[in-house]
């Protein structure tokens, strides 16, 4: 499959995945173990109030040969000083993606300081859906959103919670594939009451040969990882980039 994202190289993996994992050097070797070499970094790994951890936390993934292609997903506030830590370490950790909630009190004027922030660092922010009870779950918010903001605003689109929000993700991407900047690879299977679970990607109510196939259509994607919130995440994610690639093959 040809994409301007070369997803088989650039394919890595969410580090919340790994949240039962605390140092960093084994959060790196996991990762290696699913057969990747990219991160997205949570806060489960990094403290953005302490430098010097952050400068330990870059050596060990690049000591490790991985690198970090985004961090979040960071709730912004109307609270510049509080924001620029996020900015601040993804530029020392060299990508230039931050994922991104928001609470809706005040949300036109922390979209505004996060545009200031934007151009000063030369960055993008991807706004995460994070399911059907979420204010930014849902396409209707996102598309209000992106018709109030300039390129600088996009989307993170995790595809198992666009779907528990009874949404399509190959309709997301239709919609709004020039402000997918970030991507969450995941799917869960759904018992009769709407209860959901982890499964492999492809494996449960994702369609991955089609959403791989229409993912041609995302020219600014930045960042694409799986996550995966089970139990033997290390396993279950090496069998969630296996099946990617098998169907990108």
């Amino acid at each position: 499959m040809t994409t301007s994202f070369d997803l088989d190289a650039r394919l890595g993996v969410k580090s919340y995945s790994f949240r039962h994992i605390k140092e960093n050097p084994e959060v790196a070797a996991a990762v290696k173990q699913c057969a990747v070499k990219v991160i997205d970094l949570s806060a489960c790994h990094v403290n953005y109030d302490d430098p010097a951890q952050q400068e330990q936390v870059i050596a060990a993934y690049r000591d490790a040969g991985v690198t970090i292609s985004g961090i979040g997903v960071v709730t912004l506030k109307n609270d510049e000083v509080f924001n620029r830590r996020f900015f601040e370490f993804a530029r020392r950790a060299g990508c230039g993606l931050v994922s991104c909630s928001l609470d809706p009190d005040a949300h036109e004027d922390t979209l505004r300081l996060t545009r200031t922030l934007c151009d000063r660092y030369g960055m993008r922010i991807a706004i995460h859906n994070h399911g059907g009870k979420h204010w930014l779950g849902n396409s209707t918010m996102l598309d209000y959103l992106f018709r109030r903001t300039g390129p600088e605003v996009g989307l993170c689109l995790d595809t198992a919670w666009c779907i528990q929000a009874g949404e399509s993700p190959l309709t997301w991407l239709e919609r709004f594939g020039d402000r997918l900047y970030g991507l969450h690879l995941k799917d869960f299977t759904f018992e009769p009451k709407g209860t959901y679970h982890d499964t492999v990607v492809g494996e449960g109510a994702l369609d991955l040969p089609a959403f791989l196939k229409a993912l041609r259509t995302a020219p600014a994607l930045e960042s694409a990882v799986v996550e995966y919130e089970g139990d033997d995440a290390v396993g279950m994610t090496a069998r969630c980039v296996k099946a990617i690639r098998a169907a990108c093959s």
